[in-house]
């Protein structure tokens, strides 16, 4: 199929905005420049109103505080002037306690504020005590100078704020008493701060520190509300009047409608500038769209991987070029069609209709799977699937989207790989066995021999005509021999022949058992000595009999083809097999040791010795030790080599224990 198939965007690209002149440009800001002076204008009008109104409510405040400070500070000087008459006539006419008691209440009653007052004499001790428990309050424990007189600073008493007034009383210049007024502040609020005053104000009484005394209000002020201070010391010490507006210090209710105005003004120019903004956006947005398309276009056409949407309904509402090239039909044919796809493979309809309803019946997750596609002259080809769920934005699931690569090449070049890794295999087995062809000669050579030897016997007692002898013994001899033979045969028939890997239990220490057997006459020949450390309890694997018999044989002959080169009194080569794991479940492993006492691995060839074509013979072609790593890694196991102690190398292979084995 041809690119031309695709479909290809028709939208053409968007001009840009024609430039305009300076008149249309007046024309479109002269609104906006209009509606922006009433603004500034109303703007204006409404902030002179709010700066007369808090000027108003700032000199009603400071008239309010001026007032609530003469009353109060009149009250104040009326209850100390009448205290001091009182001293003054207790010094002149000396009246008796009767009359300076009956005083003493007189003062009290006409001034509520107080609530208690007492007479005591130069000692300290109580002459007299107005009411008589003195309301419960002590004079205080401060010290203060014999001849001080009005009030000392405010002290709590039971949580309230209280300030002692003193007035000394002297005979002949010498004090001999002092009478104490005991002033509540906040009775004195209460009774002096008129209601009117209240109802708009927060009246309270703070020490120096700013912490309040007393207070008078009927609400809670508000923050940023008008506040005004007054220093109300004398006649108390540290002590400040403080006047705080329980509404804000403007009042824009008034002004509701300039501001109405106002809104509507903004109102208008933010749609005026609005109106502006979006026309020459939507020019740039056409601009931007033509290029978005022709970009996403160009995106699609260069991709190599095929795209493909379909909805709930499994019809197919999008495609890209890739996927029109794949399977060789346009997108016309394509987008809207329902199943069957005409791109389906007919054996696999069913199939591939069950996977499509499990998948719609599942989680919405991303999976993957492989099946086969059919282009349009016919040609089956192999295609790797990942389907997405297609989610809009809104959120909503509105189908699939699946991406699909061609995989047929990629599949080739795997069963290419995979032949070509059985025909090294073989290779290698073909290699071991030529270099094995003396000892198989001779391992034949016996029971041949032997075979001839009885055949001769039996021929020759025949000839001589004495049936009687144990020619049956001899047959039966012969029979073993030919047996043997045979068995040798067979063996090098199955080493050699090209076949799939079975699967068997095998009985490792018996394989060992038996290939150190069968290479006893070529270790004798390389005076080589083999030992073998093989426990009776060695679990079976799981594995191809034959291949694992090629791997240890490769790595025994390697062990004693290392020694040629030393004394041959220390050829000795250590085949050691155990079991390793807990013994229990799956975990257990066998491991079988093969070590030599050689020259060791080279440095440089250590990091490659299990690559192909790598060898330390020089006469090697290094695909031995590569082909018997693919042999173990087949069977889930490991082939590892490392230094011996004392000079050699020690190749080391571990294989899982074949499942359910006994562990005993």
């Amino acid at each position: 199929m041809t690119r031309s198939d695709a479909p290809v965007s028709t939208i053409p690209p968007t001009p840009p905005p024609a430039p305009r002149g300076r008149a249309a440009l007046i024309i479109e800001t002269m609104p906006l420049v209009v509606v922006g002076l009433i603004v500034a204008l109303l703007a204006s009008l409404v902030w002179l109103a709010d700066r007369r109104e808090r000027e108003e409510a700032g000199d009603g405040l400071i008239r309010d505080a001026l007032w609530v400070e003469q009353a109060l500070r009149f009250q104040v000087d009326a209850a100390r002037d009448s205290l001091e008459r009182l001293a003054f006539d207790m010094t002149a006419t000396r009246p008796s306690e009767e009359v300076v008691a009956a005083r003493l209440r007189t003062i009290v009653t006409g001034h509520p504020e107080i609530a208690s007052i007492e007479w005591r004499d130069d000692l300290g001790a109580i002459r007299l005590s107005v009411p008589p428990d003195g309301d419960g309050l002590r004079p205080s424990t401060a010290p203060t100078h014999p001849l001080a007189r009005g009030f000392a600073e405010p002290r709590r008493v039971d949580g309230q704020a209280v300030a002692d007034l003193s007035i000394p009383v002297f005979e002949h210049d010498v004090r001999v008493g002092r009478i104490t007024a005991h002033v509540h502040l906040e009775r004195l609020l209460a009774l002096y701060v008129p209601w009117w005053i209240s109802q708009n104000n927060h009246v309270t009484l703070v020490d120096r520190d700013g912490e309040e005394l007393a207070h008078k209000s009927a609400l809670a002020p508000v923050g940023g509300a008008l506040r005004h201070e007054l220093s109300f010391d004398p006649p108390l010490p540290g002590v400040s009047l403080v006047l705080t507006a329980h509404a804000g210090v403007s009042n824009l209710l008034r002004n509701v409608l300039g501001a109405g105005v106002v809104g509507l003004a903004v109102v208008a120019v933010v749609s005026l500038f609005g109106l502006m903004l979006h026309y020459r956006r939507r020019l740039a947005a056409e601009l931007s769209l033509g290029e978005a398309q022709a970009l996403r276009r160009a995106m699609e056409e260069s991709l190599t991987v095929g795209m493909r949407a379909r909805d709930l309904e499994e019809r197919i509402i999008y495609v890209n070029s890739a996927f029109c090239r794949m399977v060789g039909r346009s997108a016309e044919e394509l987008v809207g069609h329902g199943p069957p796809q005409p791109y389906w493979v007919p054996e696999l309809v069913e199939e591939t209709l069950a996977r499509h309803e499990a998948l719609g019946a599942t989680v919405l997750e991303p999976i993957s799977f492989e099946t086969r596609f059919r282009r349009r002259d016919g040609e089956i080809f192999d295609v790797q699937v990942y389907e997405a769920p297609l989610i809009d934005a809104s959120g909503v699931h509105r189908g699939w989207m699946g991406s699909i690569i061609d995989v047929t090449e990629a599949k080739k070049a795997e069963e290419r790989e995979r032949l070509q890794a059985e025909k090294l295999t073989r290779t290698g087995r073909l290699i071991s066995l030529g270099e094995m062809a003396s000892t198989i000669s001779h391992e034949l050579n016996q029971p041949l021999a032997a075979i001839a030897s009885y055949a001769s016997g039996c021929l020759h007692l025949l000839r001589a005509g004495r049936p009687g002898a144990d020619i049956e013994g001899a047959l039966v001899k012969l029979d073993a021999q030919a047996q043997r033979a045979g068995q040798v045969i067979r063996r090098v028939h199955d080493f050699v022949r090209k076949r799939d890997p079975e699967f068997e239990r095998v009985d490792l220490a018996a394989l060992i058992a038996a290939l150190a057997a069968f290479v006893a006459l070529d270790a004798r020949k390389q005076k080589v000595e083999i030992a073998t450390d093989l426990p009776a309890t060695l679990p079976a694997v799981q594995g191809d009999r034959i291949l694992l018999e090629q791997v240890l044989l490769n790595l025994i002959r390697n062990g004693m083809e290392a020694m040629a080169g030393i004394d041959p009194k220390a050829r000795r080569l250590d085949i050691v097999a155990e079991r390793r794991g807990s013994g229990e479940g799956d975990g257990e492993t066998v491991v079988i040791e093969v070590a030599d006492r050689g020259s060791g691995i080279a440095a440089d060839l250590a990091e490659k010795l299990f690559s192909p074509f790598v060898s330390t013979k020089p006469d090697g072609m290094g695909m031995g030790l590569a082909i018997c790593r693919s042999i173990v890694e087949l069977h889930r196991g490991r082939l590892e080599f490392a230094p011996r102690p004392g000079g050699g190398t020690v190749f080391s292979l571990t294989l899982p224990a074949a499942p359910g084995e006994d562990r005993s």
